[in-house]
């Protein structure tokens, strides 16, 4: 029978690719199937012989290996990082573990108040806020801590049993008593040899301070009474001075101010004269002046002396300098003075905005201005008390602003002079010891 020439096509990929391995017996070249044509050319007799590695598993393999290398290169430096972060850790932890980092602290001084401690060290007593970690876990709390000037070091720290802190004053009594009135509500006092801040109680032994009060301030500050204006819980105001054990309405203070004392010393003391509107171009005077005091008892600053009209205590109205004669104190500022005699101190010496800051029985501590100008800078001399003759001068440290002196106390080893921030610690040969900003 005769053949058909057809194309001979794998029976199982299709491929036309084919090798006749004997008459009419073929094999793919692609699929590697054997095959053969019978006689009637219908049929088309196959077997397939599947070879080692087919395309399609040779690409799973390569996929597989694909798919296991992109996961080694993502994953395997995580682990590595972590391996060696807690390798660092662990070290970290067995190096450090009994130090740990401590937080930040902030404080912030809200009062300076220097004393002489009862060994006779210069001290000074801040009164502020601390506050510890970030803002938003922030811890605050109230201190009140001691410093030792010349060791420049802190002696000791005491939280303060407040939940604000908005008001502190202070000031040393006659007695040594170191007060301190904080928020104007609490009174204490330092003990100067523990440095413990304590409340005190002594006005409950006043019957109308018994129950308590509503509000407790100083008097003053520096050379009023040494007390306090208290406001007791039925509204009334008092004036309460703890060293005589007495209260006072404000009228009964004031008349109590200009009253004879029961049993007054005499006192040497020194105050600056001040300009008047009626005699504007007198010059100011350093004036000592000797007065009767005693201890605790009702007395005002309201006072001084200048060049002025003294109508002598006459009361009524006046028109002009009728019935008035030149005094360079007035009656008035004469009586509540308490005073004896006084006189210029430094005849001829010229002083501008001049200040007192602290005297004894034998020295003197003034501060003043040489000119007029104003950005003159102070000068602050010791004198002696009895000779007038100068010690020494010297001018404040930049760090200070003597503008606004509050405090100066001396101590064996000399001057503390303070500020809102500062204080100077001066010696008694006129040299800086140290200037501390805190």
């Amino acid at each position: 029978m005769s053949k058909r020439i057809k194309v001979i096509k794998c029976p199982h990929c299709g491929s036309t690719k084919v090798k006749e391995t004997r008459p009419d017996y073929y094999q793919c070249e692609a699929c590697s199937t054997d095959f053969f044509l019978d006689n009637d050319d219908i049929n088309i007799n196959h077997r397939y012989i599947a070879p080692n590695s087919t395309p399609f598993q040779i690409s799973k393999n390569k996929f597989l290996l694909m798919v296991f290398g992109i996961a080694c290169l993502i994953f395997l430096p995580t682990v590595i990082v972590k391996c060696l972060s807690s390798s660092t850790s662990s070290s970290s932890s067995g190096l450090f573990s009994s130090t740990p980092k401590e937080e930040e602290e902030r404080f912030n001084t809200e009062h300076i108040m220097p004393f002489v401690a009862k060994d006779g060290r210069a001290v000074v007593a801040l009164f502020g806020t601390i506050k510890k970690g970030d803002y938003r876990n922030e811890k605050t709390d109230y201190l009140m801590r001691v410093f030792d000037m010349k060791k420049d070091k802190k002696i000791k720290e005491q939280r303060l049993p407040v939940d604000k802190l908005n008001d502190v004053q202070s000031r040393t009594f006659s007695n040594g008593w170191i007060n301190v009135v904080i928020n104007k509500s609490t009174w204490y006092t330092i003990d100067p040899s523990s440095f413990e801040l304590k409340e005190m109680t002594l006005y409950k032994s006043i019957p109308e301070l018994q129950d308590g009060f509503a509000s407790i301030e100083l008097i003053d500050q520096y050379d009023d009474s040494e007390g306090f204006k208290v406001m007791t819980n039925l509204g009334k105001e008092r004036y309460y001075l703890p060293l005589i054990a007495k209260v006072y309405t404000k009228e009964e203070h004031y008349d109590a101010c200009e009253a004879k004392l029961p049993n007054p010393t005499i006192e040497t003391a020194f105050r600056f004269s001040k300009p008047t509107t009626e005699y504007p171009e007198q010059q100011i005077q350093l004036v000592k002046y000797t007065h009767y005091v005693q201890e605790g008892y009702p007395k005002t600053d309201y006072w001084s002396f200048g060049w002025c009209r003294d109508f002598r205590g006459k009361s009524g109205i006046f028109f002009g300098n009728a019935g008035s004669v030149k005094a360079f104190i007035s009656t008035y500022s004469r009586q509540v003075a308490r005073l004896i005699n006084y006189s210029d101190f430094t005849p001829n010496a010229i002083y501008f905005s001049p200040k007192v800051i602290w005297f004894d029985k034998s020295q003197l501590f003034i501060r003043y201005k040489p000119t007029a100008k104003e950005d003159a800078e102070y000068i602050y001399q010791l004198l002696d008390a009895n000779t007038a003759q100068r010690k020494w001068s010297i001018k404040a440290p930049a760090e200070l602003d003597d503008d606004n002196i509050h405090y100066c106390v001396r101590s064996s080893e000399g001057f503390l002079i303070s500020n809102y921030r500062c204080v100077w610690f001066l010696g008694n040969n006129g040299k800086t010891i140290t200037v501390k900003k805190f």
